[in-house]
């Protein structure tokens, strides 16, 4: 799979050492490892107990990777029936004997191939993709390790999960299909949640952790509204007024191509100008989940900003580098109502609005499409709220803490904030997504948007 200096020989008769597996709730298991083949590890329960959270009806799992066969067997013990594969051919036949041990082997099928193998293809109606990717950096000097060791542990340039990415676009699996990656995200990996978050999928951490200096994600992906593309109008006088009219019980999208009377925070009027964003998202909330409006809006604003790589202004206003506005975003939501809406305008070029320079997408993303735009908003906000069956969802706590990257993010480049005494400073954010600021020694809580000065330090 890559290309190099022959390794030196190794001799592979190595013993085989009896590894012991288990899941509360789940199983537990003897697993025979040999030599080469990767063993469960801290990363394996990681992978599994994410796994474990997933809710939903049997269908038909893939591992790519398997090495002994221990997610497989979880996966068969949760109910999936299961085809999995991997590259190295004694880890095949390890896990094929390791499923046989553990009376699973009926509802698991393992074959010799992988991701960039030629042939390769993911089952047709595939419904869970699993891959403990690996992580490790390739090697840029032309050392390697064994090649079956190069294949369970060494990344590529680029990425493996964006080579699993184009095969999954050109494959057969199922509308509502979940991939399941475990990853690593600090120090980040060659593979990585960009080029996902890009093509329009939306991703959910379902477990982390930590091991020495590395950090290591379940990460969750699937398509928003199971691929389906929002209501595209040529021209409305507010997409906030047309979201109105969807079903609540369903997550839906109003994007409008021409906006009259669009309204910002505090009833001002946005003006939409040609070629910008419009859209309205519809986000079904069920009484269970009691999330707070504040913490609702900072979460949108961390996330937008970091898709779109400007800043946030607390609470949810979009920045670039310089403070100038460049979006804004209007949450809507009433108490006889199941749902609340996101409004959220950006505009493509910087202009001169009603006396006023704002700045566009164009210049912090460079000259990508509206509906590319629309596509990383879209899997934003889909990573946040949406809820595709079996997924589990955010937590407040989640959400805060999502809210406080965001705007550290912008405190971290350089951003002051003035209010009438001066000389304060950000310390957090409580439950609700409100500021807690320091002035001369005396923290308070405050909400007052309007009273706020936001300052950018220039360099």
């Amino acid at each position: 799979m890559h290309e190099g200096p022959d390794p030196p020989e190794r001799d592979l008769t190595g013993p085989t050492k009896r590894i012991s597996f288990g899941l509360e709730g789940v199983g537990d298991w003897e697993l025979l490892v040999p030599q080469t083949v990767y063993p469960p590890r801290e990363d394996t329960l990681l992978l599994a107990q994410a796994l474990s959270t997933i809710q939903r009806e049997s269908g038909l799992a893939l591992e790519i990777g398997c090495g002994s066969g221990a997610i497989s067997i979880v996966l068969a013990s949760l109910g999936w029936n299961v085809e999995a594969c991997d590259v190295n051919p004694i880890a095949v036949a390890a896990a094929r004997g390791n499923a046989h041990t553990t009376g699973l082997s009926d509802m698991i099928s393992i074959s010799e191939g992988g991701v960039g193998e030629p042939g390769w293809n993911l089952p047709e109606g595939t419904d869970l993709v699993v891959w403990n990717l690996p992580y490790l950096d390739p090697e840029e000097d032309g050392r390697r390790l064994e090649p079956i060791e190069d294949a369970s542990m060494l990344d590529i340039l680029g990425g493996w999960s964006d080579i699993l990415l184009k095969k999954i676009l050109d494959s057969k699996i199922s509308e509502d299909c979940l991939v399941v990656m475990l990853q690593r995200t600090d120090p980040p990996s060659q593979s990585n949640s960009e080029s996902w978050l890009k093509a329009g999928w939306a991703c959910r951490t379902l477990g982390s952790l930590r091991m020495g200096d590395e950090r290591l994600e379940a990460v969750c992906y699937w398509k928003p509204v199971n691929g389906n593309g929002p209501l595209i109008l040529d021209e409305c006088e507010s997409t906030m007024d047309e979201a109105k009219k969807l079903d609540t019980l369903v997550w839906g999208r109003v994007l409008s191509l021409s906006q009259a009377t669009g309204r910002g925070r505090g009833g001002s009027r946005w003006r939409t100008t040609p070629g910008s964003l419009a859209c309205t998202w519809v986000i079904p909330i069920s009484d269970s989940e009691l999330l707070n409006p504040g913490t609702i809006q900072t979460s949108i604003g961390s996330v937008l900003s970091s898709a779109l790589g400007c800043q946030c202004k607390w609470p949810n206003d979009l920045i670039d580098e310089s403070g100038v506005k460049l979006g804004g975003i209007l949450v809507e939501s009433s108490t006889s109502e199941s749902a609340v809406r996101v409004g959220v305008g950006i505009n493509r070029d910087s202009t001169i609005v009603d006396g006023a320079s704002v700045s566009g997408w164009k210049e912090v993303t460079g000259k990508i499409s509206l509906m590319e735009v629309f596509a990383l908003l879209d899997s934003a906000l889909a990573s946040l709220f949406e809820r595709p069956p079996g997924v589990p969802r955010i937590s407040t706590e989640e959400l805060v803490e999502i809210s406080w990257r965001g705007l550290a993010n912008s405190l971290s480049r350089g951003v002051l904030i003035d209010v009438e005494n001066g000389n304060t400073r950000v310390v957090g954010l409580d439950s609700g997504g409100r500021l807690e600021i320091e002035n001369s020694g005396v923290e308070r809580i405050t909400d007052e948007v309007g009273r706020l000065d936001w300052i950018i330090l220039s360099d």
